[in-house]
C-alpha cells in the first residue's frame, strides 16, 4: 500500500514538474507506442492465423503419411507372409529334388569314374608318344639351328664382300667427283677466256669499224674541201675574167 501511494506520489510529481512541450512529445510517444502496439497485435493475429493453417495442413499431410505407412506395412506383412510361404515350399522341393537325384548323381559319378581312369590310361599312352615326338624335335631344332648358323655366316661373309665392293664403288664415285669438278672448273676457265677473246675480237673489230667509219669522214671531208676549193677558184676565175671584160669596154668608150 504505501509502495502504491509512494508510486503515486511519484507520477503526479511528474506531470506537475513537466512542461507543456513534454507532456505533448510524452503524448506524442505514448500514442506511438500504441500504434505500434497495434500493428503488433495485428501482425500477431496474422502469425497466429497462418501458423494454425500451417498445422491444418501438416495434419493433413501427416494423416496420409500415415495413410501410405499403414498401407505399405500391411502390403510388406502380406509380403512377408507369401515369401515364407514360397520359401518352405522351395525347401520341401529342393528337399525332394535332392533326395531323387543323389541316386543318379552317384550313377553318373560311377560311370565318370571309369571315364576318368580309361583317359588317364590315354595321356600315359600319349606322354610316351610325347616323349618320342620331343626327343624327334629336339634334333630337328638343332638340326635347324646348324642350318641358320650356317645360312647366317654365309650372309656375314656375302654382306662383307658387298661392303667391300660398296666401298670400292664409292672410291671410284668420289674419284669420278673430284675429275667432273676438276673437268668443270677447267671449263669455265676456258669459257671465261673464250668470252675475253671474244670480247677482245669485239673490240678490235669495233675499233677497226670507227678507224674505217674516220677514214671515210676524213676522205669525205677532204673532197668536200676540195669540190668547195675548186668551186671558189672557178667562181674567183669568172669574176676576174667579168672584172677585166668590163674594164676593156670603159677603156674603149673613152676612147671614143
Amino acid at each position: 500500500m504505501v509502495s502504491c501511494l509512494e508510486r503515486h506520489r511519484e507520477q503526479v510529481h511528474k506531470r506537475l514538474t513537466t512542461t507543456v512541450e513534454e507532456d505533448a512529445t510524452n503524448r506524442d510517444h505514448h500514442a506511438l507506442l500504441a500504434e505500434r502496439r497495434e500493428k503488433a497485435a495485428a501482425e500477431r493475429l496474422q502469425l497466429e492465423h497462418m501458423l494454425k493453417l500451417q498445422r491444418i495442413e501438416m495434419a493433413k499431410q501427416i494423416g496420409a503419411l500415415q495413410a501410405a505407412y499403414d498401407a505399405a506395412a500391411a502390403e510388406l506383412a502380406e509380403l512377408r507372409g507369401s515369401a515364407a510361404a514360397e520359401t518352405a515350399a522351395t525347401e520341401s522341393e529342393a528337399l525332394a529334388s535332392t533326395k531323387a537325384n543323389t541316386g543318379a548323381f552317384a550313377a553318373e559319378h560311377a560311370i565318370l569314374a571309369e571315364q576318368l581312369e580309361s583317359a588317364h590310361s590315354e595321356l600315359m599312352a600319349l606322354r610316351s608318344d610325347n616323349r618320342a615326338a620331343a626327343a624327334a624335335a629336339r634334333k630337328a631344332r638343332k638340326r635347324a639351328e646348324q642350318d641358320c648358323e650356317a645360312a647366317i655366316a654365309e650372309y656375314d661373309a656375302e654382306l662383307t664382300a658387298r661392303q667391300k665392293e660398296y666401298d670400292q664403288a664409292l672410291a671410284a664415285y668420289t674419284e669420278l667427283q673430284d675429275q667432273l669438278k676438276k673437268n668443270l672448273s677447267e671449263v669455265e676457265a676456258l669459257k671465261a677466256e673464250r668470252l675475253a677473246h671474244e670480247e677482245a675480237v669485239r673490240a678490235a673489230a669495233a675499233s677497226k669499224k670507227r678507224e674505217e667509219i674516220r677514214s671515210i669522214r676524213i676522205a669525205a671531208a677532204a673532197y668536200a674541201i676540195q669540190n668547195a676549193y675548186k668551186v671558189w677558184k672557178k667562181r674567183k676565175a669568172a669574176e676576174a675574167k667579168k672584172a677585166s671584160a668590163k674594164g676593156s669596154k670603159a677603156g674603149k668608150g673613152k676612147k671614143k
